[in-house]
């Protein structure tokens, strides 16, 4: 599946105050939204063109088409991801779109958004915002990456299943329609000028789509964009009020495409002119943009603004040591949003049973790295309001017979980070996804992928039965557009790894194709149900080839 890497963390919040004191463990909606807006790639762009035009365009462009058609006296529409049934129609018309929804496929999850939450074991048919909180999140990637301004984010979007009415204003349209039109959205006819100027300080006109706009084109270029530049300024505005503007939709020789035109003017520059005056602009369309990927049918409820989770603990491995019988391993990472070049940090940990190999004050290592979260060309006063924030790695070798029952992290300036008290608790260590033992199978002379997921079950009274897996697969299908599929009560069998450190392995060999982002395992172990829910494919690192 085609990925769009680009640099990663292009936003988050100017004001490092504005952080989320939450505990541990996180919600995974929660957890994934910040893991997008800070450190994965999936969705951050920065100085990337395509189609002669930018990516930051063409997602901004669906989001406006996808909400569009809302009706919102009537509470019906909205951002809700129903343009994945509309391609089809005349005023969606331009290959950004369909680009657009490829973009966002490889970060789809089954909980991205907040109002649901179903574990895949048991999900059959599903109708959560998966789409539609990234289609939200573009927009705020998307001016972000082209210097504009943060667009403060919420989640809870539910995605439509089928085509909505159609309505997305048209340049042919007259004036009193593209009123009329915004109206329906929620918006008035000076808020219609500017959310107009706010979406085309981005992009241009495609000669093949709008074809009776007459757009000038050059032999390298079928595109005439808004104003002269790609980035998120006042240029839209000031062009058009100085008599210099390219805009097409101002200025083509066929008036009855000049709809930019037409708005722009329709209060006599007023509006236009108002948002030239300082931090007006910028000001406006924070707020317009912000209602626009808001705008969401009646009975759904976003959720609060998401801001970066304070003080972050992340665990990345915890199975049986594949060197040392006797021991686990375990990886955990913590993120502090503000530090300073001196500061060093330590991880402690408690037994979880057993005889003690711990002292009172707990167990202990140094931290193995720490990585300035600073990406390539990416200042980090843009994105988080300063450069301090800096991702702390620990690996610790841990007794498998007494196990690990919560930790915490101590600062060398006495700073304790606790999960506000009461550590952050290990719920079980009974069922744990082994990376080291699965591995990535290429078999001589065949493309397809297969993955061997393995994992450790702790031998305990009471035996283990039914350990299964489900996986989550956004392949491409039409119609419509993304409709993961999930495959459930996929068995795992003893492994040929056999047992180590108390824990027997089971694993099992799944076609992965190209879609298979993640997985969940479940079984019962000593008679009590254990799940390890949304395990990442990429996490499976190693590369088996066999003959």
């Amino acid at each position: 599946m085609r990925r769009i890497l680009l640099v990663a963390a292009t936003f988050l919040t100017h004001v490092i105050a504005d952080t989320l004191n939450l505990k541990w463990p996180y919600p995974l909606d929660i957890d994934y939204a910040d893991r997008l807006m800070t450190t994965d790639i999936q969705l951050s762009i920065l100085d990337v063109t395509r189609d002669n035009s930018t990516v930051a365009a063409q997602w901004v462009r669906l989001a406006y088409h996808d909400m569009a058609t809302a009706d919102v006296s009537a509470g019906i529409g909205g951002l809700d991801a129903s343009i994945r049934f509309e391609l089809d129609r005349p005023e969606n018309i331009g290959i950004g779109q369909l680009r657009t929804l490829k973009d966002f496929a490889p970060a789809m999850r089954p909980y991205c958004s907040r109002s649901f939450w179903l574990p895949l074991i048991f999900a059959r048919l599903f109708n959560g915002g998966l789409v539609a909180d990234l289609i939200a999140m573009g927009v705020v990637s998307g001016y972000r990456g082209r210097n504009g301004p943060l667009i403060p984010l919420r989640i809870g979007r539910v995605d439509a299943t089928g085509a909505g009415v159609s309505g997305v204003p048209e340049p042919h349209q007259t004036l009193d329609e593209h009123t009329a039109s915004f109206h329906r959205q929620g918006f008035t006819p000076e808020e219609m000028i500017a959310l107009v100027a706010c979406g085309h300080t981005l992009g241009g006109v495609r000669d093949p789509d709008f074809p009776t706009a007459h757009v000038p084109t050059s032999s390298d270029s079928n595109v005439a964009l808004f104003h002269s530049g790609q980035d998120f300024d006042h240029n839209v505005l000031t062009e058009f009020l100085d008599g210099t503007s390219s805009n097409p939709l101002v200025v083509s020789s066929n008036s009855t495409m000049n709809s930019d035109l037409r708005i722009f003017s329709s209060d006599g520059n007023v509006t236009m002119t108002k948002l030239t005056k300082g931090d007006a602009f910028e000001k406006t369309c924070i707020s317009l943009l912000e209602r626009m990927i808001n705008t969401v049918p009646k009975g759904v409820t976003l959720s609060d603004v998401i801001v970066p989770i304070k003080d972050k603990a992340n665990i990345r491995g915890l199975f049986p040591s594949s060197t040392n019988t006797s021991e686990l391993e375990f990886y955990v990472t913590l993120r502090l949003l503000e530090t300073t070049d001196d500061l060093t940090v330590k991880l402690f940990w408690t037994d979880r049973r057993g005889t003690a190999t711990c002292p009172s004050t707990g167990c202990l290592v140094n931290q193995s790295d720490a990585l300035a979260l600073v990406m390539p060309a990416v200042p980090m006063d843009m994105i988080w309001g300063n450069n301090k924030a800096v991702q702390y790695s620990f690996n610790a070798n841990i007794s498998a017979e007494s196990s690990i029952g919560k930790f915490w992290f101590e600062l060398s300036d006495g700073t304790k980070v606790d999960n506000g008290g009461g550590g952050y608790e290990i719920e079980q260590d009974d069922l744990l996804f082994d990376p080291n033992r699965s591995s990535k199978l290429v078999f001589d002379g065949e493309d397809s992928q297969v993955a061997l997921v393995t994992v450790a079950v702790r031998t305990v009274a009471g035996g283990t039965s039914n350990i299964r897996l489900s996986t989550f697969d956004i392949s491409e299908s039409e119609p419509p557009i993304f409709s993961p599929t999930i495959h459930t009560d996929i068995p795992l069998l003893p492994s040929r790894d056999g047992a180590a450190g108390g824990y027997t392995f089971y694993s099992v060999q799944t076609a992965r194709g190209e879609g298979v982002t993640e997985f969940d395992v479940k079984g019962t172990v000593g008679g009590i149900e254990r799940e390890l829910l949304a395990i990442n494919y990429d996490d499976i690192v190693s590369i088996t080839f066999e003959p």
